[in-house]
């Protein structure tokens, strides 16, 4: 459901008055995040590089600490994107 007209304009004045009032604020406000410039595949290879990263980071400090529980929490967090594009992989073909 769109706006009506008048809410249009509303808005207009609006975005217009803050352009007037503070111009650096406006720019800010319509420049979009920096990942908005990246792709979803970009995001989601800098998520596995991030995860495979903290995963195996405390799997190395659950070897050296012989700590049980601290290797298998950095297991599954190695496993999470593999499982995941394992899923996808598979609602993709059904």
């Amino acid at each position: 459901m769109g706006l009506a007209d008048h809410e249009k304009r509303e808005l207009e004045a609006i975005a217009q008055h803050l352009e007037e009032d503070d111009p650096n604020f406006a720019t800010k406000l319509s420049k979009p995040p920096w990942l908005a410039w990246l792709s979803g595949t970009t995001l989601f290879v800098l998520g596995l590089l991030a995860t495979y990263t903290v995963g195996l980071v405390g799997l190395a400090a659950g070897v050296s600490l012989s700590s049980w529980p601290l290797i298998a929490v950095s297991v599954a967090i190695v496993a999470i994107y593999p499982v995941k594009v394992v899923i996808a992989l598979t609602r993709k073909q059904k």
